[in-house]
This record gives C-alpha cells, structure tokens and sequence, in this order.
C-alpha cells in the first residue's frame, strides 16, 4: 500500500512539474498586446453650405475609442483584432451628408474595425502574408487608404531579390460588391527612395461613392478606374520632399447613352524642413496639390484618405479637401480640386506646439463662369475656391495623453458670381482629447 501511495504521489508530482513547464514553454512563445486609444472632439461649425443660401452653423461632440487586440503565437503567426466605437451627437444639419463618414455611427455602436492573421517567412525569400479586414495605406493616401475602418482581404509583401519591397493585394469595401486591388513596388538601396504602383477599382455594387461613401440616390451600372502611380521621397537631416504623380484612365456608365470616360492625372509635391528657431524645435512644410479635369472627367479615387475615426482630414482643418471633393458643401459643377499652402509650427515649451498653416485652393474645371482663377490660373486652374487659415496649440504629458485647441476660417471667393449662394467666412473652434496606451 505504501509503494502504491508513493508511486500515486510521484506521479502527481510529476505531472505537475510537466504541467508547469509546458506552461512556461507557452508563456514563452505567446504574447498578448493590447492597445487602447480614445479621442474625443468637441467642435462648433458655421456656415457649412455654399450650395445654399442658408447659413447653417452646427454644434457637435464625436468620440472614437478602439482597444486592438494582438496575439503572437511565436514569431511566424499572429492575430489582430480592432474593435472601434465611434458617435456623433448634436448633428441635426446632415443635408448633402456634410458630417458623412464610413462608419457604424448610430448610438455609438462597436464594430471590428480591422480583424487579420498575419504569417511570416523568414527564409530564402522574405514574405509575409495578411488575410482578414485590414488598414491598406500606399503611399500618402493620394488613392489606396483604410480610412480606419479597414478592407476585407489578402495582402502579400515581399522582399525580392534583396532590392524591391513587394506589395500586392486584393480586398472587398464591406459587403459591397466593389473590389480594390493593387500591386506596389518600391526600390531600395537607392537614393532617393523611388515607388511604382498599379491600382484598379472595380465598383459593380450599382452605386456610385460620394465622398468614399456609396450613395444609394446615384444608380449606375459600373464604375472602373485604374490608377499609374509614381512616388519619390528623400530627406536628411534638415530638409525632406514628396513628389507622386498618378494617372487615372476607366469609365462610369451609368445608361448606355450616359458614360464617362476617365483620362487625368493629379500630382502632389511637398518640401518640408525641420530645425530650430529661437533655439526652438521647429517645422516647416510647403505643398502643391493639382488634379486634372474635364467635367465630369477628373481625378476621383474612391478610397483616397478622407477620415481618420473621428473627423474629416484633408487639406486644411475646414476645408478638409483632397484632389477630388472638400468636406465644407460647394456648388454643383466644381472639378479637380488644387491646393497650394504652407505650414509652420514651433515647440515654445517641451510639452507645448504651437502651428499656422494657410491654403489657396481652386478648381481645375467648371461647368458654368464662376469667376477668375487669379494666380491659379499660372497652373491651369479654371476657378477660384477661396483660402483657410489654420492655427492650433496642442499639450502633450508624456506620450499617451495630449489636448488641443484650434481654430480655422475658410474664405470663399469673392468672385464667385452668385454661383456660391453666400458668400459669407465659415469658421471651425474645435477642442480634441487623446489618450492611448
């Protein structure tokens, strides 16, 4: 009975020094991450609508909260999830979607933002695989981003011949039948750094986007574009300069006897610079934006940056715009949007910055006389589109909370020719809180 008893307890001993080291090997090869972010915006409008001649001024608060999950089982596989609650409140003005963004936005509702395995291969030939819904960025954003609410597909990235970074991917919009693919090559080992991509939109869901949003008042039959793009970047230690440069070709077919076929480009430069003044940390940026433009024929990627979880980003605070639309309302027949501007900001205090920036924007194109383009005109712009400036200063404490206040006011033109139904400044005063960790 005895050796009976002591065999019993050596075998549960033994049992459970295994169960304990199998536990430390797990704990060893497995890790989890999670990540938190909220931001929260309260903002006061004014006169958001140059379609009418009522001026509208709105009041909102919006928040974005996602926590991101990320599990590493070793160092081959990993799995992320994003879960995103976003919520705007005092919106009573959504006339032409002005506060429209790609979210699940009713009572703060939470939805997987982005969910992805993730396998890579370290061998002969690098490569890692993504397959699941998932932020898909190129570049900039001039016509492939996420816009935080991520693209259900496969991604592959390779390092081919240890000289080309590899990227190709293939995605779906939600449950839309619009398809996005796309394949982008970037040459390392040179200077400057220089990137080829080819991108195609296939957009058989019956609608057309409005503003990167499907609008169930536009039918259509289809709408295919095909995007060339071309991006070199340097930089050193004090100076640095983006230079991309796309082309668009397609149709939109609405009816058989209504098409449009597309052949434009749009071309974005940026030179910026970084040291001190008054022996103060110090940036500064200038960028030219222009997008071709023939009516209806003019450079309008589907998914180029708009959002990112919380507001409208673009050129300008208010203004908001990108090549193809502006988050303020314009008038009907405005095509190919350009913008001129420049920005500086400065650190007076290590947890202070402080910024201006001003913008001069117009259009490529006009269906109806809307007046002179002005110095626009050098570049081909048909159309003025008014100017904003920008000022903003931000608290940061350590690196996971900062606070900021900021200011901006949107001038349309003055020589609109009624074609502006008013004419008076639109004005932004926003407040936004960010923590993460």
């Amino acid at each position: 009975m005895k050796k009976i008893i002591l065999a019993a307890f050596f075998l549960m001993v033994s049992n459970a020094v295994f169960a304990q080291e199998t536990q430390e090997q797990l704990a060893g090869n497995v890790s989890l991450v999670l990540d938190y972010d909220l931001k929260f915006r309260a903002a006061s409008y004014s006169n958001l609508d140059y379609s009418s001649e009522n001026k509208i001024s709105d009041n909102i608060f919006s928040q974005y909260l996602t926590l991101n999950i990320i599990g590493k089982f070793d160092d081959k596989i990993e799995m992320s999830a994003k879960l995103a609650s976003y919520g705007i409140s005092g919106k009573p003005y959504t006339v032409n979607s002005v506060f429209l963004m790609p979210y699940e936005n009713n009572n703060s509702s939470v939805f997987l933002e982005t969910a992805f395995l993730t396998y890579k291969n370290k061998d002969k030939v690098p490569f890692v695989i993504y397959a699941g819904k998932q932020e898909i960025t190129q570049g900039d954003g001039l016509i492939i981003d996420g816009n935080n609410n991520g693209l259900l597909g496969v991604r592959g990235k390779a390092d081919v011949l240890d000289s080309v970074d590899l990227d190709l991917f293939i995605a779906k919009d939600g449950g839309s039948d619009v398809t996005v693919l796309g394949v982008n090559a970037a040459i390392k080992k040179i200077f400057p750094k220089v990137e080829i991509g080819l991108y195609q939109e296939r957009n058989n869901s019956g609608f057309m986007f409005t503003k990167g949003i499907l609008d169930e008042s536009l039918p259509i039959n289809h709408d295919n574009k095909t995007f060339y793009n071309i991006r070199v970047a340097g930089e050193n230690f004090k100076y640095g300069y983006k230079i991309e440069l796309a082309k668009q070709t397609g149709e939109l077919v609405r009816t058989s006897t209504d098409t449009v076929d597309y052949d434009n480009f749009a071309l974005a430069l940026e030179g910026t610079w970084k040291g001190k003044v008054l022996n103060r940390d110090s940036n500064a940026k200038l960028l030219f934006s222009y997008a071709s433009a023939d009516g209806e024929n003019y450079f309008n990627p589907s998914f180029a940056r708009r959002y990112n979880g919380i507001k409208r980003v673009g050129y300008g605070e208010l203004f908001a715009a990108n090549n193809a639309d502006s988050f303020l309302v314009l008038p009907h027949g405005y095509y190919g949007i350009n913008t001129l501007g420049a920005a500086f900001d400065t650190k007076p205090f290590s947890f202070l910055q402080t910024g201006i920036a001003f913008y001069l924007y117009s259009a490529s194109d006009v269906r109806v006389e809307a007046g002179d383009a002005g110095l626009a005109s050098i570049y081909g712009a048909e159309a003025d589109l008014g100017n904003e400036f920008d000022f903003y200063a931000k608290y940061t404490y350590k690196n996971y909370f900062d606070v900021g206040f900021s200011f901006a006011v949107y001038t349309p033109p003055s020589n609109s020719n009624d074609v502006f139904r008013n004419t008076d400044a639109s004005y932004l005063f926003q407040i936004e809180l960010s923590s993460k960790f």
